[in-house]
């Protein structure tokens, strides 16, 4: 059997393959695939789940972390200025903004002399 006649053997069998993405049979998986499967869903586990096998140590220290987290997110929306948002785009400050930054540093001061902390 000649060279050309073996190949088309093959090549008619459907040995030889052209896919474009992986080969399912071959077990072959591509960088954005491990990458998804690491990453996981946001949001798939209920942190304090009842279900869960986490320990009640472990489950305070999550408890704890996400109310942690929690006032850092308030807090750095109260650091928030209300001109803020237009100068991170470049943009200048509308003039609604610039007076409501100037009465909340009014209000600020107003608070401090009387003693209360904002």
């Amino acid at each position: 059997m000649s060279t050309i006649a073996k190949y088309e053997t093959h090549a008619e069998d459907g040995d030889q393959r052209n896919a474009s993405g992986p080969n399912p049979d071959v077990g072959m998986h591509h960088d954005d695939d491990r990458k998804n499967h690491e990453k996981g869903v946001e949001n798939s586990h209920l942190n304090l789940d009842s279900r869960d096998e986490k320990s009640i140590k472990n489950k305070l220290a999550q408890a704890g972390k996400e109310a942690k987290e929690e006032a850092q997110r308030e807090k750095a929306k109260d650091d928030e200025k209300p001109t803020d948002a237009a100068r991170e785009h470049g943009n200048e400050p509308s003039r609604g903004a610039k007076i409501d930054e100037m009465l909340e540093e009014e209000d600020r001061k107003t608070l401090e002399a009387k003693g209360i902390k904002p």
